[in-house]
Parts: C-alpha cells; structure tokens; sequence
C-alpha cells in the first residue's frame, strides 16, 4: 500500500506533505481529490496499519502505546525548575496516524470564544464559524447504541458524512451519573453537546470509535486506506526528513525546490513542484524548520546552522494542557440499579486477555472509555477568585508597563485576562473509570475512579528549539513549567474542589473516605502544591510553536499557513493555534487541515 523508496528518490511532486500525521493524511486526502496533481506525504514512522494495538480502544490497551518506540517518539523535556527539576515526558504518535494513533480518542470543542480569539489575534477567517464548518466535514457521527439521558447530543453540531467516525462506547462505567449529580449540587449542569461551544458544564464526550468494529478511528485507516489506490497520491514510510531545500529570491524570500531525508538511514531527495507543507506537529515541526535554515539566528547559530531566513517566532510561544489526578477506591460498585464498570480488572494478564476476546462482541472492558468531562471557569471551583485575579492582573499589567513581555504575548494575556473575567471555561474536570496511572503493582480486584483535573489556559510560555543540526537529535523541549505562578495556584484550588466533590453525595457514599492519592497527608496548600509539582504531566496537546499571528507579534505563518518570507512553505498542523484552548485538540487539528486545504485550493470562504 505505501511506496518503496525507487518511487519516491529524485522523482517530483506537486506536493510534498512532511508527516503522515493526523492533519498530514487528512490533507493528503483532500489535496489528491484533484487527480492531476501529484502528492507525496513522508513519515519517519511505520505504516502501523491493521495493528490491534493502535486499534483497540480504550485506556486499558493505551499503555502498551504510550512510551513504546514503534508507536511514540518518547521525547523529553529538560528539568523545570519551577517543578522541582522534573523531566517530563512528551508523547508524540509516530507512524502513519501520528498522536490520532496513540490518543484517548476524545473528540470534543472548545468554547467559541477561544477560537475567535485567533480572529482578534489577527487571523481573519479563522473563527467559531470556520472551525464548526471543517471539524463538521471532517466528522461522522454514529448515533449511540444506548437511549440513555447522560448521553446526550444535539445533530446540529455534528457532522455526518465526514471521514472520522465519532461516537460513544458501548460499554459505559456508569458512573458518569452519580458524578453529574454532585456537580450540579456544585451548580454545575449537564451541556446537552458541547460541540455547541457553549462548554461551561459536564458532558459525556464522543469519542473517535467506530461502535460496528469497535476499533478506533483515526486518520491512517479513515483520511488514507480509503484513498490508498489513487494513482496519484504517494506515501513513504521511514521517511525521515533532514531538511528542505530552497533557493534564495531577488527579494529575500525564498522557494523550496525538494526535501531532504534518510530512507532506512540513507540520504535522498526528492523535487517540490508547487508547495512543502509542514505537518510534522507542534514537536518537530519548528525543528524542521530550524534544520532549513528558517529561525532566529542565535539558536541557529549556535546549533551550526546557516540562517536562510531571520525568524524569531519559530519554536516560541509553547502552550501545554497540564493534569494531574486524584484516586478513590469504590466501596460500592452500583447506584440506583447501574452497575459500575471499571478497568482495573485489565490489570490481572488473564483477565485481559478474556476481556479483549469480548471486543468484537461490543464487550468486555476494552470497549470501556473515559468520556466523562467538565469544563468550568475558576470562578466555579473557587470562592475567592477576586484575589486571584488581581494578583494575576497586576502582575501581567505590570510586566506589560514594564515591557517584559513581547507585543504579541501582551495581546494574549489581553484577552486570557478578559476570558477570566467573563468566567470563560478554562478549567477541565476528568472522570476516569479506573486508576488512569496505575502504579507499580495495581490490585485488580478492587474497583476505583479516578478524578482528574487541566488545566487549559496556563500563562506559562516556552520554547522548542533545536540543540544540534543532527536532524536524528530530538529538539530541546522547554515548556517553562509553573513560571507563572498562577498556574500552580489554580490546579492547587482543583485539587481542593475535587475533594470537596468526593465529599459530595451521592459520590460520598460511594468512595472509600480516604484518597488512594495523593492521600491524607497532602493537606495544606503548601503540601498540595508541592505534590502538584511532582505529580503533574503533560496531556501531549502543544500549540503555538509556529504561531499564526503577524510576524512583528512572534508569527510564524500568516492566516493562509505560509511561512513568512517563503513562497511555497506552509504549516498545517496544531503547532500553528497562538493560544491553547479549552478542549481535547483532537477536532481542531483535522479541522486545521480542511481549512488548509480550501485554503490551497482556492476555495476558502
């Protein structure tokens, strides 16, 4: 099904798509509809196609994805001083598929005021209208098997003829109910769809499964397979990219003319004929670019790189999802006639293996997901947000008068600050049916959820750069962890809430009185968030490395996704949001790349 490298080596091609990711092969699909252009889509990574392991769903087979070098590029961060010097890890998908290959399969939409923010940010056309009208086109909506009231929907703001197949699991925990109904007693209520984009509440959240097979749907078996036979669609595998090539124009802009990259560790090239489009993610998408000689020139220069354009937005501006969970053991495992399904049985071998023989079946564990999702302001969670938020104003506004922070970082904070005052759904509330990170020796014979929390929005900022011209060299990830103080704040006053939730019925009579973790002994919030700091990881949902923003405010591309200064190089691919948002990003990226392609096209509205 993929191509051999005779193919590929010193042929041409209309297009060159670099990652055969999620945006990648979306944008490969769209781009070959046209059956006289030739399109070329290179991934370091295996085809991984038909492979159970990416195939069954659920948190109960992801770990055998997650830190597997077949399935994830396994990078790191550098130690965070404002984390105690953690590393972190920084799972990226690798293979056809790419992160849609490894991820938790959630498919849900951020609040529409975070994607009109882009449009203020400077980003005409790039709004809640255009986002609902690509995330629908790119999805297909099976409606549930079940006629139950938590799983609600409303068709209007889904998508039915789209290549990615949404819905919910056949096999539910039920426990999303009891946890609905200690929200609302917090005034939290249930969001018929938050595909609306009216988010602030709980939800049951789609998920990208197919409920026929069962298996997940993601962009290498529904964007490609499907469109695999076209004659002019061409994919390589083992395609690891060293560089694009480009030449110099009259008016210091430059044209890329090829690629460069290692095909089972040997060097080729191929031609470009029109455009390179970078769609590598927010990891390796400005370490490519910094590889072509595009970036500022101290990083460049000291990596050994020569500069081909000066540009200092390129792997700046990194926003990351940041969460933590809490554990409670269940000492009842029904409520009001449901019976609770967990997946802490998956952790006894055997009883996997009967579970999985379950799955073709629409049952058994491995079809159980976590799809239970609250997205509220800080305003909900805490009583004394006034202080908060004027600590933080001031500080911000302080170091804008100061000019600490760059003119584009000024106009971010402008408006988190203005989404914080109008109570915009910035904090994320997970119900896992199960210990979501199990440790070292899980009893599977107990029954346990897991109340997680995110944190959306930070104000933290960091970097991904190179650290050597060595394309095999993973980039130096700095997410600048807790910088802000008010982001460590804000996740110790989850913490607290969701105590007070566990000590809200009808959750209380059914959890054990003491948290599994962190436990009795985290109680001040010096001690919480000092646990915080050791227990906190990343969602792998970065953005903003090669922001969309005016070049004078740290851009990188302009709102037609080419790199400034260049002719033909565009970036289509997550790295591209200038502000994160309050949502799984999984929507987003395929609706990226459906613009993306109107947008080449010529038929953007």
């Amino acid at each position: 099904m993929t191509a051999t490298i005779a193919q590929v080596a010193r042929k041409k091609f209309d297009y060159i798509i670099i990652g055969g990711g999620t945006a990648g092969l979306a944008l490969a699909n769209r781009l070959s509809e046209d059956p006289s252009l030739s399109v070329l889509v290179l991934e370091a990574g295996a085809a991984n196609l038909d492979d159970s392991t990416i195939l069954v769903p659920g948190p109960g087979n992801r770990r055998k994805l997650l830190n597997n070098p077949k399935y994830d590029w396994q990078f790191e961060t550098i130690a965070q001083p404002h984390s105690n010097n953690r590393s972190y890890a920084w799972s990226r998908g690798k293979g056809l598929g790419g992160s849609s290959a490894i991820n938790v399969l959630l498919w849900n939409k951020p609040s529409r005021d975070y994607l009109q923010a882009f449009e203020e940010l400077g980003n005409p056309g790039w709004n809640w209208e255009a986002f609902e009208k690509y995330s629908k086109r790119a999805e297909r909506f099976m409606k549930p098997h079940h006629d139950l009231d938590i799983l609600t929907y409303d068709m209007a703001y889904r998508g039915d003829a789209g290549a990615v197949v949404t819905s919910f699991p056949v096999v539910l925990s039920n426990i999303e109910r009891p946890m609905a109904e200690a929200l609302a007693k917090h005034g939290i209520t249930h969001v018929t769809d938050s595909s609306s984009g009216f988010t602030n509440g709980s939800t049951s959240t789609a998920l990208t499964l197919h409920p026929e097979t069962h298996q997940r749907s993601y962009a290498a078996n529904m964007y490609y397979v499907p469109v695999a036979s076209r004659e002019n669609l061409t994919v390589l595998i083992d395609a690891h990219v060293i560089k694009i090539k480009s030449h110099p124009n009259a008016d210091g802009t430059i044209t890329a003319v090829g690629v460069e990259f290692l095909h089972a560790g040997v060097p080729q090239e191929v031609a470009c004929m029109k455009e390179v489009c970078l769609c590598a993610g927010a990891v390796m998408s400005p370490q490519i670019l910094e590889l072509s000689g595009i970036g500022d020139h101290d990083v460049l220069h000291k990596a050994g790189i020569d500069l081909k354009v000066e540009l200092s937005g390129v792997g700046e501006n990194v926003q990351e999802h940041l969460f933590a969970p809490l554990f409670y053991e269940l000492r009842k495992y029904d409520y009001d006639g449901w019976n609770f399904n967990t997946y802490d049985p998956l952790y006894d071998p055997q009883e996997a293996v009967k579970q999985l023989a379950l799955l073709p079946e629409g049952k058994g564990l491995f079809n159980l997901c976590t799809i239970g999702l609250t997205f509220v302001p800080l305003d909900t969670i805490c009583a004394d947000t006034t202080t908060m938020q004027k600590t933080l104003s001031e500080t911000i506004r302080a170091g804008i008068a100061a000019n600490v922070y760059s003119p584009g970082l000024r106009k971010q904070y402008t408006i988190q600050l203005k989404h914080l005052e109008q109570q915009v759904p910035s904090l994320e509330l997970i119900l896992g049916p199960g210990i979501m990170i199990p440790p070292a020796n899980p009893d599977p014979t107990k029954k346990h959820i897991t109340l997680g929390f995110g944190l959306n929005s930070p104000f933290s900022r960091g970097t991904i750069h190179v650290g050597s011209s060595d394309p095999l060299v993973p980039p130096v990830i700095d997410p600048h962890v807790f910088e802000e103080s008010y982001d460590l704040t804000t996740m110790v006053e989850l913490v607290k809430f969701l105590r007070r939730l566990a000590k809200t019925e009808p959750l209380k009579s059914l959890l054990v009185e003491t948290e599994v973790s962190p436990g009795p002994q985290v109680e001040s919030d010096e001690q919480i968030a000092e646990w915080i700091k050791n227990n906190v990881s990343t969602t792998f949902h970065t953005v903003g490395s090669c922001s969309m923003l005016p070049e004078e405010d740290g851009g990188v591309v302009d709102p037609q996704l080419k790199v400034y200064h260049t002719t033909n190089i565009r970036v289509v691919d997550l790295s591209i949001a200038p502000l994160q948002i309050g949502a799984h990003p999984q929507a987003m990226v395929y609706a990226i790349a459906e613009q993306a392609a109107d947008i080449i096209k010529g038929v953007a509205a």
